[in-house]
């Protein structure tokens, strides 16, 4: 039965992607949106751990400005699902007509320095975008990312992320993968902003402790890789912006343990930047606080 419901929606998101690659992006847009709100309406777990974890970080709004920007947190997942589906549609050079990018220099210094790039973002505004606007500007370029239960919508989902170049690391098994790849000069992106469990390691974020992956200070720490922060944030015409950060800096302090909790701790401040600015472009239906330091 759940290979069967698994079948079913990889047939309708599917069936989904042929709609909406033949309308207009400002109707396609639109439905996205709906969709999302009405998700928002109807997954009552996710509603509520939303609407949890907007309470416990902004404390001074109100109900309503809580639940404003859940809905639209939703409705910009929803969006961003559809934007996926329409990727076929463009060419490498044709994204650039919905995308400016604010710090390109700083991209393009990066992979000139033949060093790897380690790119670290977050699920905010449209996160897969970042990975096909990469694509113009190296061919050596990996992504790690976990897999869906759901075998057919994951090589559905797979095949689109690298529909222009790059390839796909499985999170289950990237430790060495993405040593070899900053080693050899890739673009690795990693998406650092989700619940880390209990081989995370614990640091404030958004004013409360939180399990965060250390792996992408390790990453840096080990193979010398430039660390660049890049966000793509939604604009209310349908266009995006993206912006890449300057090269992280860091300085050791011998203490192994105590850099990486410091490292770690740098890398998530731009992401709190991001968040305090547009609250709503953060996927806060994820159980970011569930795991809790017992210490």
């Amino acid at each position: 039965m759940q290979k069967l419901g698994n079948l079913l929606i990889y047939i309708l998101v599917v069936s989904i992607g042929y709609v909406v690659r033949h309308i207009s992006l400002k109707k396609s847009l639109k439905f996205g949106g709906i969709v999302g709100k009405i998700a928002f309406l109807v997954v009552k777990k996710r509603r509520e751990i939303a609407l949890s974890n907007l309470r416990m970080i902004f404390k001074d709004k109100s109900e309503n400005e809580i639940k404003e920007i859940a809905k639209e947190s939703f409705a910009n997942l929803g969006k961003t699902l559809i934007e996926f589906l329409r990727l076929p549609k463009y060419d490498k050079n044709q994204l650039m007509d919905i995308v400016k990018i604010d710090g390109e220099e700083n991209l393009i210094q990066a992979i000139s320095s033949r060093k790897g790039v380690l790119i670290i973002t977050a699920h905010f505004g449209n996160w897969e975008l970042i990975f096909h606007i990469l694509t113009l500007f190296t061919d050596r370029l990996s992504a790690v990312a976990q897999r869906f239960k759901n075998q057919w919508f994951d090589k559905f989902v797979n095949s689109y992320r690298i529909i222009h170049g790059g390839e796909i690391i499985e999170k289950s098994d990237s430790i060495k993968q993405v040593i070899s790849h900053l080693r050899n000069g890739y673009c690795v992106v990693i998406l650092g902003d989700q619940d880390a469990g209990n081989s995370g390691i614990f640091i404030d974020f958004m004013g409360v402790s939180a399990s965060v992956a250390k792996g992408p200070a390790i990453f840096a720490m080990k193979t010398g890789a430039i660390v660049l922060n890049i966000f793509d944030v939604r604009q209310s015409d349908g266009s995006h912006i993206i912006k890449i950060s300057n090269p992280m800096k860091f300085e050791g302090s011998g203490n192994l343990q105590e850099d990486i909790k410091r490292y770690t701790s740098e890398i998530t401040k731009s992401l709190e930047y991001m968040i305090c600015k547009y609250p709503s472009q953060w996927l806060w239906l994820h159980n970011r606080w569930k795991t809790r330091c017992n210490k």
